[in-house]
């Protein structure tokens, strides 16, 4: 059944040995013999020339496809490898979850903090960090973008969803978790973290195309990034130490809550308008053109909102577990244990979805769905749940 198939392998690694073949001039005298020894030559040297280029440019794309079409650990499981399932205990005084009192000192590591490390280290040191790869911002010889692409933009975009959440993680530990009641000074650590995380993610070395960042010399972005990962451990080994803090109150619970409600909120929208091809007009009666399409498989645009979306959910499904741990008291006080399930439940639903092609098609389509909006459904669950918390915890 595979014959045909061979057969046309063969026939291609022939005519490539045939273009490729090089055969030197006999050593011969005379003019015109010259004369074809020099054309043959040159033509010797041209088609060495070419074969370099190929071979180059072979190993150029073949190290881009090789790091760029799977992101390496990326199971559902890894909360478990970070978390210890014991929650912050104070040193010397009971927590106040309630935020009464001066009860916000604490002598044990952030979970959260931890789990931000693990995020760092899989996203820039376990895989390349695709975003910032000369490769995957020239594209295709320069001619198509990736992002056109339905396969080669998925791992970018997905590690750009991870780092909108650990950036808005990064920012809630320096103006609220990691400072005495949000008016204390911020922490040296978490802050110089937080602006390496801040940091252009598509930096190279050399950005000679790109008038929108420096030429270079300059650190490239998953250096930057990756410079955040000692500074995370530093606060943690001082706050471990009794030398620093982490205002686990209820109070910074329900604002760290309702600012990632605000950014997967924002995905949504992006979502749901690339994802509405026709939408009703109250004051026509009618159906009408929507802000985005009914494609199918060929919008090929939209696997960058889904894998992006996909990518803040899997950092989510770590970090709210973190959370749960580093605020177990105020979870236990207030009996938000289901509430909570249902929540991380649903983020996981999110980060799971895994189709082989993104289809953008109706929603009520048979042989193409509209995964936008099934990823769209399972982000709002989650955010209701969400909300769901923040209203318990202010009665």
């Amino acid at each position: 059944m595979l014959d045909p198939l061979f057969d046309f392998i063969a026939k291609l690694w022939r005519g490539f040995l045939a273009l490729f073949k090089l055969r030197l001039p006999k050593p011969e005298e005379g003019g015109p013999e010259k004369m074809r020894g020099m054309r043959a030559t040159g033509r010797i040297a041209w088609r060495g020339g070419l074969l370099i280029f190929l071979i180059l440019f072979l190993i150029w794309n073949v190290t881009f496809f090789w790091h760029v079409l799977w992101t390496r650990g990326d199971t559902l499981a890894y909360p478990q490898d970070v978390l210890r399932q014991t929650a912050m205990v104070d040193a010397e005084q009971p927590t106040s979850p309630d935020g009464g009192g001066d009860a916000n000192r604490t002598c044990d590591r952030s979970q959260i903090v931890d789990m931000q490390i693990y995020l760092l280290d899989l996203m820039v040191n376990r895989n390349e960090w695709v975003p910032s790869m000369p490769q995957y911002k020239i594209g295709l010889a320069g001619i198509v973008e990736w992002e056109a692409t339905p396969f080669f933009d998925n791992k970018a975009s997905f590690q750009t969803g991870v780092l909108i959440a650990m950036r808005r993680t990064a920012v809630e530990l320096v103006d609220v978790l990691g400072r005495e009641r949000g008016t204390s000074g911020a922490d040296e650590d978490l802050d110089t973290a937080r602006g390496r995380l801040q940091s252009d993610e598509q930096l190279w070395w050399f950005n000679p195309f790109d008038d929108r960042r420096p030429f270079g010399p300059v650190q490239p972005a998953s250096r930057l990034f990756a410079g955040a990962i000692p500074l995370y451990a530093d606060y943690n080994d001082r706050l471990e130490a009794c030398d620093a803090l982490f205002d686990a109150r209820a109070d910074n619970l329900i604002q760290f809550l309702d600012r990632i409600a605000r950014d997967i909120g924002s995905s949504v929208d992006q979502l749901s308008r690339r994802s509405t091809g026709r939408q009703y007009d109250a004051t026509l009666d009618q159906f009408v053109p929507g802000e985005g399409n009914d494609r199918g498989w060929f919008d090929f645009r939209a696997d960058n909102l889904f894998m992006e979306a996909k990518g803040q959910m899997f950092a989510y499904h770590g970090l709210l577990q973190a959370a749960r741990v580093d605020f177990a008291d105020v979870v236990a006080q207030r009996n938000l244990e289901s509430v909570w399930d249902r929540m991380e439940q649903h983020i996981a639903e999110a980060a799971a979805l895994n189709p082989l092609i993104v289809s953008n098609g109706r929603e009520d389509g048979v042989l193409m769905p509209d995964h936008l909006s099934i990823m769209s459904e399972n982000i709002l669950r989650a955010r209701t749940n969400m909300s769901e918390i923040r209203d318990i915890l202010q009665r």
